[in-house]
């Protein structure tokens, strides 16, 4: 019997082989999927979620632009293996537990990744959601699916410039970042990983691991705890 999301009707199944209609019929239903998840990051914008930054955008409805000084210290952490799998706050998803201390203020953000996009996913939709304040998306321009795809900030891209807030954390130090879908193509399942060589670098003040994190420090500073959500 034919998949019911595939078919369309009983005529494009003859026994149990799917007919051209009713595959077709699936691409075109897919691709407006993608197209209705494109309008709806421009109803988005025009509510004022857009910012200065193509990279970097917000799911809060308020806040104030901080600009905090002259960044004093900063931490790189390394993120490659990490799978993209679902939507945001989906119980699958990997979440970084970073210590950075609780007086930490981040005031940018730079990146140097690699991507590989599965399933039809596309290079657009991998995220990286830091404390739910700011979302990162380093392969905002590709609206396709890659394979081993570079994406470098070339430096330091300052939060405050991108007309957003700077990134605080809660009483307990630690700076949480998940990794998420804004387009979840397949769920319960990767859609997307950052490769070897993947890492992102936060600035900021304040930020200073734990004694207890420094054994986890590696080549490059690169410090981190991976749990599932």
């Amino acid at each position: 019997m034919c998949p019911a999301y595939v078919c369309r009707c009983v005529s494009d199944c003859p026994g149990s082989a799917c007919g051209a209609s009713a595959v077709l019929e699936f691409v075109k239903r897919k691709r407006e999927e993608k197209m209705k998840a494109i309008a709806l990051t421009a109803v988005a914008a025009a509510a004022g979620l857009a910012t200065a930054s193509p990279f970097m955008s917000t799911g809060l409805t308020e806040y104030t632009v901080d600009t905090a000084g002259t960044a004093t210290s900063s931490m790189t952490i390394d993120i490659s293996g990490i799978d993209s799998w679902d939507a945001q706050l989906a119980a699958g998803n990997t979440i970084l537990d970073v210590f950075v201390s609780d007086a930490a203020v981040i005031t940018g953000i730079s990146w140097n990744v690699n991507l590989t996009t599965y399933n039809g996913s596309w290079a657009s939709e991998a995220v990286l959601g830091f404390e739910g304040q700011i979302n990162l998306t380093p392969g905002s321009a590709d609206g396709f699916s890659v394979s081993n795809a570079n994406y470098n900030s070339g430096g330091v891209v300052d939060i405050s410039d991108a007309g957003l807030p700077n990134i605080t954390v809660g009483a307990d130090g630690l700076l949480t970042i998940e990794f998420f879908e804004s387009f979840d193509d397949v769920t319960g399942a990767a859609d997307a990983t950052w490769l070897a060589g993947s890492s992102i670098t936060i600035v900021g003040q304040n930020i200073v691991p734990a004694p207890a994190s420094l054994a986890l420090l590696g080549l490059g500073g690169i410090a981190a705890g991976r749990r599932r959500r």
